[in-house]
C-alpha cells in the first residue's frame, strides 16, 4: 500500500512537470498527417471508380469518410490550441493531481501507473449501446505529451468489431482514436488543468453515449454482413453465403442454379452451352463428343442434343451412300448376266 502511495505522488509530480515544462505542440503536425491520409483514399477511390471495382469504390469511400472525420476532429483540436493559449486555466499541483489518481482507484476497477513509460491505463467497465454488446475499453494516457492534441488511446480490450470496418470498435472509436465530437473541448481543457479524474471520466461518458451523426459505422449496421460483390452491409439473417467458396453475399448478388437451386457469387455460376440456364459448376457435366458444358436436361446419355443432331445427319448420310452404292452395282450385274456364253 505505501509502495503505491509513493508510487502514485510521484506519478502526480512526473505529470506537473510535464504540464509546466513540455510547451504546446504544433497543431499542425497532424494535420499534415491527416491530409496525407485523405489524399491517398480519394485517390484510391478515383482508381477504383475508373475501373468500375465497385467494391473497392465503396471500400475507399468508408475510409475516405473515415480519415476526413478525423481530419475534421484534428482540426477542431488546432483552433482548440490556438484559442487556449489566450485562455486563464486553473493551475494544478502535485497535490491535486494525486488525489485525481487516487480518485480514479475508487472510480474503476482497473488503474495501472506506469512510471517507466509515462503513462496510466484505466479499463472501462462492460459497454452496450443500443443492444449491441461492446465490451470493456482501455483508455491509455500518456503524460509525456499531456499537452499535445492526442495524448491518449482507446482499445478495445475484446474487440467487437462490425464486419464492415474491421478497424472500428466503437461508433467513435477508429484504430485506437476517439472521435470526441461534443467532448473535445472538456477533454482537452481537463488535460490542459492537470484535471486527470476529470479527463477519464469524460472519456468514458463520450464511450457510453451514441451520436450517430458522427459515427464510423452506424450502431443498426453493426451486427450486418458486408457484401463481398456490391459493399452492401446487410443484415445476417439476410445474407447469402456462396455454396461453393463460402464467400457471403447480398440476395441481389447470388445466383440461383437452376438444377440445384443452390445460390452462388459470380466466379462460381456458370451458364448451359444449350439452354443458356444459370447452373453451378458442380451440376454440369461435359458432352462425350464435343467437350462443351451442360446442364442434365440437355444431355441425352452423355451427349448433347447438337451432337445427337450430327451424329443421326452422319448416319443418314452413311445410309444414303449405301443405299446408292448398291442401287449403282446391282444393274451391272444383272446385264452381265444377260450376255450369252
Amino acid at each position: 500500500m505505501k509502495n503505491e502511495i509513493k508510487q502514485d505522488y510521484r506519478a502526480a509530480v512526473d505529470i506537473l512537470q510535464s504540464l509546466q515544462g513540455v510547451p504546446i505542440s504544433k497543431p499542425m503536425i497532424a494535420l499534415d498527417e491527416s491530409f496525407d491520409q485523405c489524399r491517398r483514399w480519394r485517390r484510391r477511390l478515383e482508381l477504383a471508380t475508373a475501373k468500375n471495382w465497385n467494391a473497392a469504390a465503396i471500400d475507399a469511400a468508408d475510409r475516405l469518410r473515415g480519415t476526413l472525420d478525423i481530419l475534421r476532429m484534428r482540426s477542431t483540436h488546432a483552433i482548440d490550441d490556438l484559442a487556449r493559449l489566450t485562455q486563464p486555466r486553473l493551475k494544478p499541483t502535485a497535490t491535486s493531481v494525486y488525489r485525481d489518481i487516487e480518485g480514479l482507484r475508487g472510480e474503476f476497477e482497473d488503474v495501472k501507473v506506469d512510471r517507466a513509460n509515462q503513462r496510466i491505463t484505466v479499463q472501462t467497465s462492460s459497454i452496450s449501446l443500443e443492444y449491441v454488446e461492446l465490451g470493456s475499453f482501455e483508455i491509455c494516457l500518456n503524460w509525456k505529451f499531456i499537452k499535445e492534441s492526442s495524448p491518449y488511446e482507446v482499445l478495445a480490450v475484446e474487440p467487437n468489431c462490425p464486419s464492415s470496418n474491421d478497424s472500428v470498435t466503437h461508433p467513435h472509436v477508429q484504430g485506437e482514436s476517439l472521435c470526441e465530437g461534443e467532448g473535445s473541448d472538456a477533454i482537452r481543457r481537463a488535460l490542459d488543468e492537470g484535471r486527470i479524474y476529470d479527463f477519464f471520466c469524460i472519456v468514458d461518458h463520450v464511450l457510453r453515449n451514441y451520436n450517430p451523426d458522427s459515427a464510423y459505422v452506424q450502431i443498426e449496421d453493426w451486427n450486418g454482413i458486408s457484401c463481398k460483390a456490391c459493399g452492401d452491409n446487410v443484415n445476417e439473417d439476410d445474407a447469402v453465403g456462396c455454396c461453393k467458396c463460402e464467400t457471403e453475399l447480398c440476395l441481389d448478388c447470388s445466383t440461383s442454379c437452376d438444377s440445384c437451386v443452390d445460390r452462388f457469387c459470380s466466379e462460381c455460376i456458370s451458364s448451359c452451352d444449350g439452354c443458356g440456364d444459370d447452373v453451378c459448376q458442380m451440376c454440369l457435366k461435359s458432352c462425350d463428343d464435343c467437350g462443351d458444358f451442360f446442364c442434365n436436361n440437355c444431355l441425352f446419355e452423355g451427349t448433347c442434343d447438337d451432337c445427337i443432331t450430327k451424329q443421326n445427319d452422319a448416319s443418314e448420310e452413311d445410309r444414303r451412300k449405301a443405299e446408292q452404292t448398291v442401287a449403282t452395282v446391282h444393274p451391272i450385274r444383272d446385264v452381265e448376266a444377260a450376255v450369252p456364253a
